[in-house]
């Protein structure tokens, strides 16, 4: 790592730089509108390598160019994958006040190479700077929940990345003199502009990771959802159903499970056209959601039915829960849209003698018939049937 030229590490960092960029934007088109900021990484190290033509052709730009653009880029570089992470995550770029402090920084190095030549006091301050940005980045991507291996493995290289540049902040009243420049031989400067060529690609990497994780979690959600509703898919309330079932024969742990159904939802079709109909469906859904605890499964069974699966819960607790669903449909508002529109909730508790899922289901089911045979917009109880 000593002996490479320094010139020949800024073209590695600049190719690398190029390359990555190239293939943030072009896979930025495969990817769907909801995954956000893949513009913004893309453009990152695009505008980040700008700045090493600068400093690589210092015979042909005058130095104080070379000064403002080199470093302005690469700060912009830098800034870039912080507001495209920001983007990422749903959050405004709020991007005035870090222009306001890219621009004071850039007169500080017009300062201490014009008035006070200084290439410490400039180094130290650009270096510093960075370093904060990156830690402001590595904290935008650990605050959020969940946070997976991707944004783990982008928030390790941007530490890695910002202890090198607080450690050449610091080195250089050490290390350097006043007149020294970017191509003055030494092993911190090969670290750190190594780290800076290696961190690009690391970081378009992570930040590739980071899109990849999110179009699989959508396509999974998409999977195991209803399109219309947002409810569970048939399968997968189903599925949960069954290993609730299963925990029952190995440990006795309770559950209900509930059979909804919206009233006399073909006249609303009917008479309010099918587009209102998925709009009830869709409110529905969320009344019911409402009313259940973050361990409760809801799920789509077909058409305008709904199948709930309540965990530790007894046959009590399950008919107040059906009651307090069934309410707050009740008290769902009509408006220009959507109509108002009741339910019918059948409940059912798993028992001592049931062999499997489908006799739970079949008791839910004959409850909801009679909730409706009863007069619609009621609970009735497996047990009471």
């Amino acid at each position: 790592m000593i002996a490479l030229d320094l010139r020949s590490l800024t073209l590695m960092a600049f190719m690398t730089s190029v390359a990555m960029g190239f293939v943030l934007l072009m896979l930025r088109r495969h990817y769907p509108g909801s995954i956000r900021g893949m513009w913004l990484w893309g453009l990152a190290p695009l505008v980040a390598a700008s700045s090493t033509i600068f400093y690589g052709l210092e015979q042909v730009f005058h130095p104080l160019v070379i000064l403002v653009f080199g470093n302005g880029l690469l700060m912009s570089g830098c800034a870039l994958f912080y507001f495209g992470t920001r983007r990422f995550h749903g959050l405004r770029s709020g991007w005035r006040p870090w222009a306001a402090v890219g621009v004071l920084l850039l007169l500080w190095q017009v300062f201490f190479f014009v008035v006070h030549p200084d290439y410490r006091l400039r180094l130290s301050a650009f270096a510093g700077t960075l370093a904060v940005v990156l830690l402001v980045h590595i904290r935008l991507l650990l605050q959020h929940r969940g946070c997976g291996f991707a944004a783990r493995f982008t928030a390790g290289v941007l530490t890695v990345q910002a202890l090198v540049l607080l450690v050449r902040a610091v080195s250089t009243f050490w290390l350097d003199t006043p007149t020294s420049y970017r191509f003055t031989p030494s092993p911190v400067q090969s670290v750190y502009v190594a780290t800076y060529s290696f961190s690009v690609l690391l970081v378009s990497v992570g930040v590739l990771l980071m899109a990849s994780e999110r179009l699989r979690s959508e396509f999974e959600h998409l999977a195991n959802h209803d399109s219309l509703t947002g409810a569970l898919a048939r399968r997968v309330v189903l599925q949960d159903s069954t290993l609730e079932f299963g925990r029952w024969q190995r440990f006795e742990h309770g559950f209900a499970l509930l059979m909804v159904d919206v009233d006399h939802f073909k006249r609303i079709n009917d008479g309010h056209g099918h587009a209102a109909g998925d709009r009830v469906l869709a409110r529905v859904v969320d009344a019911l959601g409402q009313a259940l605890r973050n361990i409760d499964r809801l799920g789509r069974y077909g058409g305008e039915e709904f199948l709930v699966l309540l965990p530790e819960t007894g046959a009590g607790e399950a008919r107040m829960v059906a009651e307090r669903m069934r309410q707050a449909v009740a008290a769902l508002p009509a408006t220009d849209k959507v109509p108002a529109c009741t339910v019918s909730v059948g409940v059912a508790c798993v028992r001592h003698g049931d062999t499997s899922l489908a006799a739970v289901l079949a008791r839910a089911d004959a409850a909801l018939y009679q909730a409706k045979r009863l007069g619609r917009d009621r609970v009735a109880v497996a047990t009471e049937a």
